[in-house]
């Protein structure tokens, strides 16, 4: 009675530690997705940012939770709430203590149940901090429906009158497998409270809210502020599990002890009429008569019934065999547990099974032999044959697991366990086993790898490295994002420590750092978002930012999780940005100066001609300035440049192009392109005023080449067809201006030719400081 007793304790302990891991899971799930949405760029302004685009985030992560997402302040004001439009006004959140708590410990946590802010319906609510340089600045959490939690306790289809409850750290139930709504909200009885205070898992019977007298299991549940998962089955279900077959084997001994004093009954009739003869003859020898007449059964005898004696020592034997037999079937029974019984032949007939008929309908003389696998589901049949006869071929125990089709039409998950028998010389003499009902369990572990799916899914469709590891430093766990990241398969970094993925001398230094956390608690980068450098397969360094958590398993062992992300693209677009910045603020600085020397050495003598010659040279500034923003501040086009510069200049006479430009392709740096503008412009203003281009058919030949022998960029500014010019006697202010920007800033030389037909000015700049790039082409 005590192994019947035992199986089913032991089924009610299973089947809550299942359920248990089952909503531990469900808990993790909604944990890991809203402390990835905590890593949103989207939240580094805190609750009080720009959050539309957060909303858009928040979105997606409450379709994967199947549950709305909110985001609450410091201040407690709820900022976001995806069953609301976004900018919708929110009131101060119910869960202040469960918020508040998340945000001074820095760490995910779960409330009790709870009546919500909005909804004003039972909810329990999950919190993540977010958190911005180690210090909490937002909390981001979402709800469970404790319909949601009653539904997964209901998903296993216990069997029977078993009932799943779920009792939060104040002993009220929070979800329920069966009439959830009579009893969530509702305190547990006394004595539950009392049986499982202080205690991880148990044991415990009593008269639920219901009045009914109950067994149940218990087990805590990870991950949860002391929530307890208990499945009960009524006493009268826990007795009727044990009851039939103890019964089965009383009338079975009953009758058993009726058929053995029936036959002493009849064997005493026979074996008194011997012994009369042998007393009769024992007192004639102790008479003194026959004393050479030894004792013995001659044939005479026989027919008074001594023989019976040989006959009663065979039925012994036999007895004593049979019992020898009947006590190892006994052990095989109490060995595979207690269920329905069955017996094979040693090849594996089956001879009968008791409750077989009651399971499936199918009577003896249907299952004998191979009959009873045709209440198997056809997927198990073969598999179920295969192991029959390795276990045959190996003269060892057989377990195998298959659907069965019960009476009322339902596939029913089943495990056959069988002993084989052996008789004393070793063969298999019998086989006898018991058929256990494993629905309950194969219906927790459908719902937890439903569950495990979810949650791989969502970590393997994550565009940033998620990385799991032990207390050790072991990875566990590596998805996809961090294979593209880091360029390792994870078949090469699972079991390996991590700082294989870390440069020198960090990785180094990563086990004593770890060492140092686990014994003293003290957190360097735990719960807050750092940047750091990863070591990619080839050997390169890649920038990433990363947010570490640390979690436990149902066992209690520790585990931290590493959301990794790329911050390439950004660092190089920040560089850049700042690079541009610093152009600009450069480039504007330069402007300014010239601006400045313009404003100081053009002659003031007529207002208007002042204004006029001031306004023409800043348009030039700024013709090169736009030119330089359209290219990246990096680089442009020399002929370009000439062309805008020129383009106020340029008129045709009678079909001909008063200016013509010629040379190869040559990018000018960025720190030439407004000089060279600057020059250009003086030149044409020059050259309008006094030069060819004062009257008509005069023509000005701008042409450059590259002399790469040298190293310099030579230009040649060439008029014809104006007025005869003639050297001046004085300087002008254009003049001065050119002669000042190709020696001063540009590092240049210059030359003068004052022919009658026109001037022709040679100019030599170095390469180093005139172009962007390599030379194009050569003079």
């Amino acid at each position: 009675m005590g192994s019947f007793q035992r199986a089913f304790e032991d089924r009610l302990r299973d089947t809550a530690r299942g359920v248990a891991l089952v909503i531990s899971r469900e808990i993790a799930n909604h944990v890991s997705t809203l402390s990835a949405l905590a890593t949103s760029p989207s939240l580094d302004g805190g609750a009080d940012g720009d959050l539309k685009a957060f909303y858009t985030h928040a979105r997606r992560a409450a379709e994967a939770v199947g549950s709305s997402v909110g985001l609450v302040g410091p201040d407690l004001r709820i900022r976001i709430d995806t069953d609301r439009a976004f900018g919708a006004r929110l009131p101060t959140t119910a869960a202040s203590a469960i918020t508040r708590t998340a945000l001074e410990r820095a760490r995910p946590s779960v409330s009790n149940l709870l009546t919500g802010a909005i909804s004003q319906r039972p909810v329990i609510i999950v919190n993540v901090p977010v958190l911005r340089e180690g210090r909490g600045v937002a909390v981001i959490g979402t709800r469970i429906d404790p319909e949601r939690l009653s539904g997964l306790l209901a998903a296993p289809n216990l069997s029977g009158g078993a009932v799943a409850t779920i009792a939060d750290g104040q002993n009220i139930i929070i979800a329920r497998s069966r009439e959830a709504g009579n009893f969530i909200g509702r305190q547990v009885p006394n004595w539950y409270a009392e049986a499982t205070n202080g205690q991880t898992d148990g044991l415990a019977s009593g008269r639920t809210l219901a009045g009914e007298e109950v067994k149940l299991a218990f087990q805590r549940i990870s991950g949860t502020p002391g929530w307890t998962l208990m499945v009960l089955e009524p006493i009268a279900a826990y007795h009727a599990s044990w009851r039939p077959p103890i019964m089965t084997l009383v009338l079975g001994g009953a009758a058993a002890l009726v058929l053995a004093l029936a036959f002493a009954l009849w064997l005493g009739g026979r074996v008194l009429n011997p012994i009369a003869t042998l007393q009769k003859q024992a007192e004639t020898v102790a008479a003194g008569g026959g004393g050479n007449t030894l004792v013995s059964f001659s044939p005479a005898s026989h027919r008074l019934g001594v023989t019976e004696f040989e006959s009663l020592r065979a039925a012994i034997s036999s007895a004593g065999a049979t019992m020898a037999a009947s006590e190892r079937r006994h052990r095989a029974l109490v060995e595979a547990g207690a269920a329905a019984l069955w017996r094979a032949e040693p090849d594996g007939y089956i001879l009968e099974s008791r409750g077989w008929e009651l399971l499936t309908g199918q009577g003896g003389e249907e299952l004998r032999g191979r009959g009873w696998l045709r209440a198997l589901h056809p997927d198990d049949v073969e598999p179920t044959v295969a192991e029959w006869r390795q276990a045959m071929a190996e003269r060892r125990p057989v377990s195998v697991e298959y659907r069965v089709r019960a009476r009322d039409g339902q596939w029913l998950w089943h495990q056959a366990r069988g002993v084989p028998i052996l008789d004393d010389g070793g063969r298999i003499a019998e086989w006898f086993g018991v058929l256990a009902n494993i629905h309950d369990r194969k219906g927790v572990e459908a719902a937890l790898a439903a569950s495990e799916a979810r949650m791989r899914a969502l970590v393997d469709t994550a565009p940033d490295a998620i990385v799991v590891m032990d207390v050790q430093g072991i990875v566990q766990s590596f998805n996809q994002g961090a294979e593209h990241i880091f360029g390792h398969a994870a078949v090469e970094v699972v079991g390996q420590n991590i700082s294989m993925l870390m440069p020198a001398p960090d990785a180094e230094r990563h086990d004593s750092y770890l060492a140092h956390y686990l014994r003293t608690g003290e957190r360097r980068v735990l719960g807050a978002v750092t940047k750091l450098e990863g070591l990619r397969q080839d050997g390169s360094l890649i920038p990433l930012e990363a947010s570490i958590g640390e979690w436990q398993d149902a066992a209690g062992a520790r585990f931290f999780t590493g959301v990794l992300r790329d911050i390439t693209e950004r660092r190089a677009a920040e560089e850049k940005q700042n690079l541009l910045a610093r152009e600009v603020d450069h480039r504007a600085k330069n402007a300014l100066a010239v601006v400045q020397s313009m404003l100081r050495l053009t002659p003031a003598n007529d207002p208007r001609s002042f204004a006029a010659a001031v306004e023409a040279r800043v348009a030039a500034l700024a013709r090169a300035h736009s030119l330089l923003a359209q290219e990246g501040w990096l680089a442009a086009d020399l002929r370009t440049v000439a062309e805008r510069e020129l383009a106020a200049h340029s008129r045709q006479y009678e079909q001909e192009e008063a200016i013509i430009l010629s040379g190869p392709p040559c990018r000018l740096s960025s720190t030439a392109v407004q000089p060279m503008a600057m020059v250009l412009h003086e030149l044409a203003t020059n050259a309008v005023k006094h030069g060819a281009l004062s009257a008509p058919g005069g023509k000005v030949q701008l042409a450059w080449r590259l002399d790469t022998c040298a190293g310099l960029l030579c230009l040649q500014w060439a008029e014809s067809g104006g007025p005869p010019v003639a050297q001046p006697t004085r300087r002008g202010f254009g003049s001065r201006v050119i002669e000042a920007t190709i020696r001063s800033q540009l590092g240049g030389t210059l030359a003068w030719h004052w022919e009658r037909t026109g001037l022709i000015c040679d100019i030599s700049i170095p390469l180093a400081k005139a172009s962007a790039t390599a030379p194009l082409a050569a003079a």
